[in-house]
């Protein structure tokens, strides 16, 4: 059985998760634990509201048989290290509407709720 989520990132993590230096609308990628990303639309500029942070939406498939903790330390470790997030202080991301602290243990936890609810 296939699951999808979705993932809602600040546009300077796209080049760490997606390993690419050039990102573009519908693009996928291959991650650890059998997911696929897909890049939804990509968000407008708000200049005007320095404050405001533009999130992409990333589709994540997973097959059957997923290793949701191989594929949230791998998120994990792209998302901590995604220097721009941290310069503008982003510590949060949404996870099928979910606001999650950028913690390994946060983004695992609420990704298999949103599975195991996908799958009731």
């Amino acid at each position: 059985m296939s699951s999808k989520i979705s993932i809602e990132l600040p546009q300077s993590a796209l080049f760490k998760v997606f390993e690419s230096n050039s990102i573009r609308q519908g693009m996928t990628h291959e991650a650890p634990g059998a997911a696929r990303l897909e890049l939804g639309q990509m968000p407008m500029e708000k200049r005007h509201l320095p404050e405001f942070q533009a999130l992409a939406t990333v589709l994540v498939s997973f097959g059957g048989g997923v290793a949701v903790n191989m594929f949230s330390s791998w998120l994990y470790e792209r998302l901590k290290s995604d220097k721009v997030s941290q310069a503008m202080k982003v510590t949060r991301i949404r996870i099928n509407r979910t606001e999650v602290e950028i913690n390994a243990d946060a983004i695992t936890r609420v990704i298999t709720e949103s599975i195991d609810i996908e799958q009731k």
